[in-house]
């Protein structure tokens, strides 16, 4: 993997390398690389929102939460292991992914693990509390590229680079475009689109044919509704988000929900519970070339 993947994000013009950026022989414009991690990272057109609840993953105490919680829990998601099976199957030599919104980095170890050899992961966030965490959990993983973006601007990348697109709880594409249009323009033909969140969301219109709307085929929607139990310092490590999403005003961000009815149940002894657990994940194919 090197540097020669990605290309100026605001002409796509090619970047040449120095020791601290990437110059774009086009239009001349740097890209800072900060401790190894190259930071293409593009203000939004319009002006960014106040109450934006990106925003949230500046605090370092939030991310230190979210990272022991996923660490904790990860790999107990039955449609994140899912998802990763399937991921994993269509992935081999000379195959990319892109990752948007790679938060602490444990998906995109798994990710990374469960590839193939010769896969290439492509991984981005746009908070630095959140990609030091990920560069320390994805440490050692030679097929992993991390940098840093804005998934709402324009990314370092030509259209049509991308074997596969996986995405998880972050946006995608100016304010407007829907996240599956702005991944069809990035992936090749025959290219997969991967989107996995929490909890199921009534749509006015069936996510796999707003998929086949926007030129995708071959989609399917699942949705797994589980109860799983959490360990006493996973439960800790959410309150302590919740508790600083309240200082903040926000109602949500991620898999937190600030409502009186979100609390535990079933409480243990040890001091776990026994919580509800909502996955849904999306998979689409963009059509072949023939």
């Amino acid at each position: 993997m090197s540097w020669t993947t990605f290309c100026c994000p605001v002409c796509k013009g090619p970047l040449e390398a120095t020791t601290a950026r990437l110059r774009c022989a086009s239009c001349g414009r740097d890209y800072e690389i900060v401790d190894g991690i190259p930071d293409f990272f593009i203000s939004e057109a319009q002006e960014e929102r106040i109450d934006d609840p990106n925003k949230t993953w500046l605090d370092p105490i939030i991310v230190q939460a979210r990272d022991t919680a996923y660490r904790l829990c990860a790999h107990e998601l039955k449609g994140m292991a899912f998802c990763m099976q399937e991921i994993s199957r269509r992935t081999g030599a000379g195959c990319r992914i892109l990752e948007v919104g790679m938060g602490t980095g444990h998906f995109t170890r798994w990710m990374a693990e469960a590839a193939k050899p010769g896969t290439e992961i492509y991984a981005f966030d746009f908070s630095w509390p959140i990609i030091e965490k990920a560069r320390a959990n994805t440490r050692g993983l030679s097929g992993v590229m991390l940098f840093r973006a804005n998934a709402r601007a324009q990314l370092p990348f030509e259209d049509e680079g991308f074997d596969i697109l996986f995405l998880r709880l972050a946006p995608l594409g100016a304010h407007g475009t829907p996240r599956v249009q702005a991944a069809f323009e990035l992936l090749k033909p025959g290219g997969w689109y991967f989107e996995a969140g929490w909890e199921p969301t009534r749509y006015e219109t069936p996510p796999t044919e707003w998929a086949l709307q926007h030129g995708y085929e071959n989609a399917e929607y699942h949705v797994w509704q589980y109860y799983r139990r959490q360990s006493e310092q996973e439960v800790v490590a959410m309150q302590v988000e919740r508790e600083c999403l309240i200082s903040m005003g926000c109602e949500s961000v991620g898999a937190v929900q600030v409502r009186e009815s979100d609390a535990p149940n079933h409480e243990g002894q040890d001091g776990s519970v026994l919580n509800m657990t909502c996955e849904r994940f999306l998979v689409a194919q963009k059509p072949g070339s023939g």
